[in-house]
Order: structure tokens, then sequence, then C-alpha cells
């Protein structure tokens, strides 16, 4: 029973720290996704100035550092297998350790690994390290295409990983802008591109960051469960035990008092 409740009591604590950092990149989200679609849309209207090379396509992979969300990495990890299968050639890069080994294991080398952040201020942190890392490849190494596979909120406990093309980006002309005022088109359309593309990589890594607090949470309320049944049944077996001592008690006592009854009627024993 005191092993039981310590462990209750630690599954609580993650329970209410994970539901902490679950709202608080839960609240960021919408936010986040209405400027990605209003950025989005504004870059539609210029020409892009990355265009895809021939050097093999490039994979980002999102996903979580800490425990108690197994099954979150293990349906990253076999999307991006997947994932990279279908792309062929190119560099693969990992945010979250547990899903660089997940990937190590189903034959798939990471490049580089990141620290995944836990919370949201983290993920300025490594944003800037991370945009400017999946940029220089692309330009550099002359990628046709960069893709994303990270996990989409759509509430505790629900998983689904999806492949998101980060670049190039595929503008439409017929979505043109009326011109742009005080600056040039083309640096109007690289400074686009550079919100674009930091805006898209905070938005994917927010919605993980909420999707893997969902599953924590979501594992943590079924850990405490258990542990309250087992709990519960252990007690009842203590209880049950109890009773029998006691019951093997009072027998034993009346079959003593019967005896010595006996020897008081009888003292020579006849």
């Amino acid at each position: 029973m005191q092993s039981l409740e310590a462990l209750g009591e630690a599954v609580r604590a993650m329970k209410s720290l994970s539901a902490h950092h679950f709202r608080e990149a839960r609240r960021a989200v919408e936010p986040a996704r209405a400027y990605q679609r209003g950025v989005e849309h504004l870059l539609r209207g210029v020409a892009a100035p990355f265009t895809g090379g021939t050097g093999g396509a490039g994979l980002l992979v999102i996903g979580a550092e800490l425990g108690l969300c197994g099954s979150y990495n293990a349906q990253v990890a076999a999307e991006a297998t997947a994932r990279r299968a279908v792309l062929g050639r190119g560099p693969t890069l990992c945010v979250g350790h547990r899903a660089v080994s997940l990937l190590h294991r189903r034959g798939v080398a990471v490049e580089r690994a990141y620290t995944a952040p836990t919370r949201v201020a983290g993920i300025t942190t490594l944003l800037l390290s991370l945009a400017e890392d999946v940029l220089g490849r692309y330009a550099v190494d002359r990628l046709a295409s960069f893709d994303i596979v990270s996990s989409r909120f759509e509430g505790v406990g629900l998983v689904r990983p999806v492949s998101t093309r980060l670049l190039p980006f595929e503008g439409s002309a017929a979505e043109a802008t009326n011109g742009v005022r005080y600056v040039g088109q083309d640096a109007f359309a690289f400074a686009a591109t550079r919100e674009f593309l930091y805006i898209t990589l905070h938005d994917l890594l927010l919605d993980a960051l909420a999707s893997e607090h969902g599953a924590r949470l979501f594992a943590t309320q079924s850990a405490e469960r258990w542990l309250d049944e087992q709990a519960t049944r252990l007690r009842r077996r203590l209880a049950a035990t109890r009773r029998e001592a006691s019951t093997q008690e009072v027998m034993e006592i009346a079959a003593g008092a019967r005896a010595r009854a006996a020897e008081a009627t009888h003292p020579d024993g006849a």
C-alpha cells in the first residue's frame, strides 16, 4: 500500500504538470495558426525566392523528449519511416532524442538531433537554430524539397502524425496581390518566405507540444485510474485477510475456553 501511494503521488504530480503545460500550449495554438494563414496568404502573391533543386529530399521529424508517451513517439516514428521511404535519399533531422532511438531501430539514419522543448517558452530557442539548419541544408545541398513529420493536435490523447511540405513554397499566380509598397518585390518575397518558414516551424512545434502533453496527460490519467483500482483491490484483500485472521483468533480463543471448561469439569481427566 505504501508503494502504491508513493507511486500515485508521483503520477498525480506528473499529471498536474502535464495539464499545466498542455493548457499553456493549447492557448497558443489557434493564434499561431491564424498568423501562419495570414503570412501564407501574403506569400501567395509573390514569387518564392527559394526553388527546389536535385539534391534529394530533406525530412524533419518532431518527436518528444520526456517519457509517459511511448505510443506518441512510436506513431511519429512510423510515419517518418514511411515518409522517408517515399522521399528517398536526403538528410533527416529529428527533434526529441526518444524519437531518434526509434528511428534508428527502424533503419533511418538521423544526421542531427535536437532537444525537444518541454514548454512553450523553449520553442523560441530551438526555432532559431532549427530554421537556420533547415534553410541552410535546403539551399547548400540544392534539395528538391523539405518535409516535416509531426503530430497535429486533435484532442487529449488523439495522436495523428502528418507530413507537411515546408519547402519549396508553392504559390499561385492567380492569387497575386495588388503590388508591394515601399520595398522591392524581391525583398518582400524574401522577407515573407523567411517569416513563413519561421511561423510554420513555430506552429508545428507548438502543435506537437500540445499533442505530446495531451498524450502524456491521457497516459497519467490512465495510470492514476489503474493505481486507484489496484489500491482498492489491495484494500479489499487486506480487509478480507484481517477478517480471516480475526475469525481464526476467535475460534482459537473459543476452543481454548472449551478446553479449560472441560478440564474444570473433569479435573482427573476421566
